[in-house]
């Protein structure tokens, strides 16, 4: 009796997960549909501005998984498994530094991956981009980022959870 009844509360426990996770996804899909400016992107929690970048990213056609090997606080991932990207949500006026891209070519070679990418809601200083040109790491300020939401939002949408 006791078994049954742990079986039916592991059950009931991964049906709550699965349904909780394509709830999540569904919100992401609706919200992607109406990103319309870089404003409705800095208002957004940085989870949700996260994941609304990964189903950008996996719109264009990248494999992702999230890694604590680069990134602050989550915020690292890895690109069809040959590259490292971070995630940045500053104001709309926040310049990157070429420190930020210099710790992620170091993370990069630490971990022998050769290509990185930084997003962000603001812009580069012109030292970063060269930085950035100069080590692999392709650089995407907020306008390209809107113009990457504008570009999937008619995209077919798979809705599975996110791993």
């Amino acid at each position: 009796m006791m078994l049954l009844l742990y079986f039916i509360l592991l059950i009931s426990f991964k049906v709550f997960d699965i349904t909780k996770d394509y709830l999540y996804k569904r919100k992401i899909n609706e919200l992607l549909k109406v990103i319309d400016s870089k404003e409705d992107l800095l208002y957004l929690n940085f989870r949700d501005y996260m994941s609304i970048i990964v189903e950008v990213l996996k719109r264009n056609g990248y494999k992702i998984k999230s890694t604590r090997e680069c990134g602050i606080d989550g915020s690292g991932l890895i690109l069809n498994n040959i590259q490292f990207a971070e995630i940045w949500k500053h104001g709309l006026k926040q310049i990157v530094d070429v420190e930020l891209a210099m710790n992620l070519a170091k993370c990069m070679q630490r971990n022998s991956v050769y290509r990185g990418m930084i997003i962000t809601l603001g812009d580069f200083k012109p030292c970063t981009r060269v930085f950035c040109h100069k080590n692999v790491i392709e650089c995407i300020n907020g306008d390209e980022l809107l113009n990457m939401c504008k570009a999937v939002q008619k995209t077919k949408v798979i809705l599975q959870p996110a791993k």
